[in-house]
C-alpha cells in the first residue's frame, strides 16, 4: 500500500467509486481504467497522489504529466462502441474488436491497444468512431 501518510484514503476511494459511477462505470472498467493510466490493478495500492490523479482523470480533468486519453474521451469512446454494437454478451465494450481496430491498417492508428491512446489519438478516434455511428443511422434510416 506504500508508506504510512502516503496510502490512498477512505474517502479518496469512496470519491474513486462514486466519480467512476457518475459516469456510469462499473468495477471492471474503473479497474481497467485505473491500470491504464496508473499501471495500478488494485485501488488499495494508490498512493494519495495516484489517487488525486486517478479522480481527476474520471472527472474530465487533464492529468498533469499525463499525455493519455482523458477518462472522458474514454468514456466517450465506449459510448460510441456501445452505439456501434461493439460490446460483448455481457453487455461490456468489447476492448478485443477496439483493439483490433486500433491494430488494422485501414484504420491507420497503428496501435497495438487501447490503453497506448494519447489525448489527440484519442479525440481522432472518437471522430471515426462518430462517422461509422452516422453511417449506421443513415443505413438504419434508410432502411
Amino acid at each position: 500500500m506504500g508508506k504510512t501518510g502516503r496510502a490512498v484514503t477512505y474517502d479518496q476511494i469512496r470519491k474513486i467509486y462514486a466519480a467512476a459511477r457518475e459516469r456510469g462505470m462499473d468495477n471492471d472498467l474503473l479497474h481497467e481504467h485505473m491500470e491504464m493510466l496508473l499501471h495500478k490493478t488494485s485501488i488499495k495500492e494508490l498512493t494519495k497522489r495516484e489517487a488525486v490523479m486517478l479522480i481527476d482523470s474520471l472527472e474530465g480533468k487533464a492529468v498533469s504529466g499525463q499525455d493519455h486519453a482523458t477518462g472522458r474521451q474514454m468514456q466517450y469512446i465506449f459510448g460510441l462502441m456501445k452505439e456501434l454494437g461493439w460490446m460483448t454478451e455481457e453487455g461490456k465494450p468489447d476492448i478485443d474488436r477496439l483493439n483490433r481496430f486500433l491494430q488494422s491498417e485501414k484504420a491507420g492508428f497503428r496501435l497495438s491497444d487501447y490503453r497506448w491512446l494519447k489525448k489527440g489519438t484519442a479525440s481522432d478516434l472518437i471522430e471515426a468512431l462518430k462517422a461509422m455511428a452516422a453511417r449506421k443511422r443513415e443505413k438504419e434510416v434508410a432502411g
